[in-house]
């Protein structure tokens, strides 16, 4: 099986940090802040829910999806057992594709940026791609067989390609299936070749 995976909040457990860094960066910079983060859904993939929620202008959105978020993901440690279960649906012979938005209009390098946190916490990897807006599109060419992302939208657009999804921690969409934790997902994954 071919396995798409995504990186932010879905290998790593960053989210509350980056909302906080955005919350004070948005302090900085003199917004009215007045957030209701639940009804929040970044629609584009491109960190749009950081505009709406904040009001960044372009230039400001830049900089915090690019040095702010960058110095929050560079030391992001994996969530528990990824490193274990990755490595074992390798065994198992499957294909890991770690499938992320991260681009270059708000990363220096993002491939780079990607590949050297996958290697300093022993991320087992077959491919990686980056600058994957659709990920639906994307995991159609790449022939992925499960999506396994944090973003509704991501899982939604997959499933329209006829690609198994699994929504990583986010039950506001009772009708994806959805997992809080690796193990889940493993047990999942092994049922699934029956």
């Amino acid at each position: 099986m071919r396995i798409g995976i995504d990186i932010d909040h879905t290998l790593t457990d960053i989210e509350e940090e980056l909302m906080e860094k955005a919350e004070s960066y948005a302090r900085q910079l003199g917004k009215n802040i007045n957030v209701n983060r639940k009804f929040m859904i970044d629609t584009t993939n491109d960190g749009n829910i950081y505009q709406k929620m904040f009001g960044f202008n372009e230039e400001e959105l830049k900089y915090f999806l690019g040095p702010i978020q960058e110095s929050v993901t560079a030391k992001a440690i994996p969530r528990e057992n990824v490193v274990e279960i990755l490595n074992q649906l390798h065994l198992d012979g499957h294909s890991i594709y770690i499938i992320t938005a991260r681009d270059f209009q708000f990363h220096k390098n993002p491939y780079e940026q990607s590949k050297e946190w996958l290697k300093e916490h022993h991320i087992y990897f077959d491919q990686l791609i980056v600058n994957a807006r659709n990920k639906g599109k994307v995991c159609a060419e790449h022939e992925i067989d499960l999506l396994i992302d944090d973003n509704a939208r991501n899982c939604i657009e997959a499933d329209r390609y006829g690609i198994d999804t699994i929504l990583f921690g986010n039950k506001k969409y009772g009708h994806l299936k959805n997992y809080d934790t690796w193990i889940e997902i493993y047990e999942y994954i092994k049922k699934s070749e029956i």
